[in-house]
């Protein structure tokens, strides 16, 4: 009897091994003054959980939660969100990360990454013809919007693309099974950023081999998420 009651005293956290996609947690470490307000947001704390060198401190809380995906929402609510960001350096497995692109939106204050969750996955986004980034090696060839490479001579390092998207509105979105449209807005000009599960335009992989598709189940709205400017994808 005790045996069972031992057994069965372990509760396995809701928000362990998400399996969405690649994220397998999502978290975010919060003032414990503010515990309340995440709460009640649908958040719950995990005073165990954590990753390398990735812990709440003194005052602090690790909360827990599932992001939405774009096929959970009402894609429509993201109209006339204004891009304030971007990155290429999102989600985390530890000592290093998958590299997922994210938009950061602002509505009304509160600020989210639109993020789409396959590795590398600013290799699978383009704007007016070219590729938002892609291996060192392709820069000369894709000429991408944004070259970041560390211990890299200063030739490898740009950002064209802050110049365009930061400030801009979201004035349309269309989402099919394999793409994700986003037209973007900002003086007098329309820009739109394209999300694929494949294009034969995108890059080779860093390896040299031919590019794969981004995900081989389910649709491209499985994988770009919400996320929470402040939160991690644990993958």
């Amino acid at each position: 009897m005790f045996g069972w009651l031992k057994r069965n005293n372990k509760v396995k956290h809701p928000y362990h091994d998400l399996n969405l996609g690649l994220i397998k947690e999502y978290s975010m470490i919060v003032p414990k003054a503010e515990l309340g307000k995440w709460t009640g947001k649908g958040w719950i704390e995990d005073r165990t959980f954590m990753d390398f060198h990735y812990a709440p401190g003194k005052g602090e809380a690790m909360i827990l939660s599932r992001p939405r995906s774009l096929k959970e929402i009402e894609i429509g609510s993201l109209l006339n969100s204004r891009v304030v960001d971007f990155t290429s350096q999102l989600g985390s497995y530890g000592m290093g990360g998958p590299g997922f692109f994210g938009v950061l939106l602002d509505q009304e204050g509160s600020q989210q990454y639109l993020v789409y969750a396959v590795w590398h996955s600013g290799q699978y986004i383009m704007m007016e013809g070219r590729v938002i980034t892609c291996h060192l090696k392709y820069n000369r060839t894709y000429k991408p919007w944004v070259s970041e490479w560390a211990g890299e001579s200063a030739e490898e390092q740009w950002d064209q693309l802050s110049g365009v998207i930061k400030g801009s509105v979201i004035t349309g979105i269309t989402l099919c099974d394999a793409e994700l449209h986003l037209e973007l807005s900002a003086d007098n000009s329309i820009h739109e950023l394209i999300f694929y599960q494949y294009n034969e335009a995108l890059p080779p992989l860093g390896n040299g081999e031919a590019r794969k598709q981004a995900f081989q189940q389910g649709v491209i709205g499985d994988y770009i998420i919400l996320s929470e400017k402040n939160a991690v994808l644990h993958v």
